[in-house]
């Protein structure tokens, strides 16, 4: 059981931060202290070989890989099923958790079936004879789960039907794309917004699904950051995906450069 079943076996809130690229932020982000990285492979310049070291790394190092494989929700269509194929080759490599952003619950049903599919390549399993096969189609829980992210229109509208899914465990809400599928983009604390989101946890728990959600742009400071995470947390988000390493570094970056050029009695440029 890698670190972010843990945290919610536990009854603990599980957090990570997502990648554009680079295997090499897999020990940094591990060593850290997170549970989760998530390759973001739908907007960024990773490919298949890179998602492949970023996962072994993140074995070696004890966290989870959860990854975001391309799709467009907006205007890819909501009957459009080619999403599969990169959700059945990302569970091929062994990763645990594979997410998509979806327009439907149709794409989801789909996806769901793909996580109960036996190629698992990537994780050195081949199937020998009937009894081993019929092993490697009884996965345990933890091993392929499928979590669709939440950030069209349509996925929104169609959340109930989502919800009522069998085999869905964790639902990914992408709250900048929610709030602005809401029609308050970027007010992440509206009281509207926390309204939809405690709507959806409701839900969501009664069935026994775990609410994932990213934390937003807007908060920059580590204070910020770890008011926000309680926040979510107190509104029955049991993951969270706080940013990007590079947005994080960026961030903490800028304001540890502006106490230190202050401390020199210089002035931050740009």
């Amino acid at each position: 059981m890698s670190n972010l079943f843990e945290k919610l076996a536990q009854d603990q809130m599980a957090l990570g931060v997502w990648l554009k690229g680079g295997p090499s932020w897999v020990s940094t982000i591990a060593r850290a202290g997170f549970d989760f990285v998530r390759p973001d492979m739908m907007f960024s310049a990773i490919d298949w070989r890179e998602l492949d070291h970023i996962h072994k790394s993140a074995v070696a190092a004890g966290i989870t890989t959860w990854v975001r494989v391309p799709a467009n929700p907006w205007q890819g269509g909501a009957g459009q099923l080619q999403v599969t194929v990169d959700v059945a080759r990302a569970f091929s490599l062994g990763i645990q958790i594979v997410g998509a952003s979806i327009a439907s619950a149709e794409q989801v049903r789909a996806c769901l079936e793909v996580a109960k599919d036996w190629h698992r390549s990537g994780a050195g399993e081949y199937p020998n004879s009937n009894e081993s096969f019929s092993a490697m189609n009884s996965k345990a829980a933890n091993v392929a789960v499928f979590a669709p992210h939440i950030e069209s229109a349509t996925a929104i509208k169609q959340m109930d039907d989502i919800l009522a899914l069998d085999g869905l465990r964790i639902v990914m809400l992408a709250m900048t794309d929610l709030s602005k599928a809401i029609g308050l983009p970027f007010q992440y604390e509206h009281p509207e917004v926390w309204k939809a989101l405690d709507s959806i946890v409701a839900k969501a728990t009664a069935r026994g699904i775990i609410v994932a959600a990213n934390m937003g742009y807007a908060f920059t400071t580590p204070q910020q950051m770890r008011e926000r995470v309680q926040r979510l947390h107190q509104h029955g988000v049991r993951i969270c995906l706080m940013q990007g390493a590079d947005i994080m570094l960026e961030n903490l970056g800028k304001s540890l450069l502006a106490e230190v050029r202050g401390a020199l009695g210089e002035s931050q440029i740009g």
